[in-house]
C-alpha cells in the first residue's frame, strides 16, 4: 500500500511537472509571435531608387477625392488613398471602384480617426477591423487593406517617442506590418518638389488647396524623373526609414 502510494504521489508531480513546462513553452512561443507580430513605423522607402508614393488621408471629401482619382488617370500614376471609415458610403462605391481600376491602393485610417495611444487594444483593433469591413460592405468584395496610417501620425502619448510598443504590438496583432507616416508634408507645390527625394512619402488631405497642389506637383515629379508608386510597391523590400524599437526620435531613423 505503501508503495502504491509512493507511486502516485511521483506520478502526480511528474504530471503536474509537465502541465507548467507546457504552459511556460507556450507562453513563450505566445510570446515570440507576440513579437513578431509587433509592427514598425515607417517614414520612407528606399532612398536608392527613384521611386516616391504620394498619400492622401481622410477622404471625407468624395469630390476631391474623385479630381484626385482623374489626376491618377491623367497621368497614369496611383495615388494611396488613406480613409477614414466612417466616411466609406455605399453610394460612393463606383469612385473607390474607379481608383482601385486606377491602379489606386486604399489603406485604413481607422474608424472615426482618434489618437490610437489614448486606446486599449480592443479598441485599436475595433477602429481597424470596421474600417476593413466598411470598406468591403461598399466594395461589395473582400478587398485586402495592407497598409494603415494611424491618425496624426501618432502610436505615442509621448512627444519625444516615434511610438509605443505595446500600440505597434495593437497594429501588428491585427495584421498591418507597417505604420505608415511620411518624410514630405507641403502644400506648396514648389516646396514640396525641392524635399522630394528618393523613397518619399507625401502626405495630403481630400481638400481644395491639396488638390491645387498636386495638380501643379504630379507633373514636376515627373518631369524630374521620380516613379509613382503605392505605398505596398515602394515597401515591397524592407524601407530604409523604419522603426521597431521604443528609443526616442532619431534624426538617423527620418528626415522629418
Amino acid at each position: 500500500m505503501h508503495t502504491d502510494n509512493v507511486t502516485f504521489i511521483y506520478k502526480f508531480r511528474c504530471s503536474y511537472l509537465f502541465t507548467i513546462m507546457t504552459i511556460c513553452l507556450m507562453l513563450c512561443i505566445c510570446s515570440n509571435a507576440r513579437a513578431e507580430e509587433r509592427c514598425k513605423t515607417v517614414f520612407n522607402g528606399d532612398r536608392s531608387n527613384p521611386q516616391i508614393a504620394i498619400t492622401v488621408d481622410d477622404c471625407y471629401n468624395v469630390d476631391h477625392v474623385r479630381t484626385m482619382v482623374d489626376l491618377c488617370k491623367k497621368y497614369d500614376i496611383p495615388i494611396t488613398f488613406f480613409v477614414v471609415g466612417s466616411a466609406l458610403k455605399a453610394e460612393d462605391q463606383p469612385l473607390w471602384q474607379e481608383a482601385i481600376d486606377a491602379g489606386c491602393e486604399i489603406g485604413n485610417h481607422t474608424w472615426n480617426h482618434p489618437n490610437l495611444a489614448e486606446l486599449n487594444n480592443s479598441n485599436i483593433q475595433f477602429q481597424l477591423d470596421r474600417t476593413e469591413e466598411k470598406l468591403d460592405e461598399v466594395l461589395g468584395y473582400s478587398y485586402p487593406m495592407q497598409i494603415m496610417r494611424p491618425p496624426y501620425g501618432t502610436l505615442s502619448t509621448n512627444p519625444d517617442r516615434i511610438s509605443d510598443s505595446w500600440v505597434r504590438d495593437a497594429i501588428g496583432a491585427a495584421g498591418y506590418l507597417y505604420a505608415v507616416r511620411w518624410d514630405v508634408d507641403e502644400t506648396d507645390a514648389d516646396r514640396a518638389l525641392r524635399k522630394t527625394k528618393n523613397g518619399s512619402i507625401l502626405i495630403y488631405h481630400a481638400n481644395r488647396k491639396d488638390v491645387r497642389c498636386l495638380e501643379k506637383l504630379i507633373p514636376k515629379l515627373i518631369k524630374k524623373g521620380f516613379e509613382c508608386v503605392t505605398v505596398s510597391e515602394i515597401l515591397s523590400a524592407e524601407a530604409a526609414g523604419t522603426s521597431s524599437d521604443d528609443e526616442s526620435v532619431s534624426i538617423a531613423i527620418s528626415d522629418i
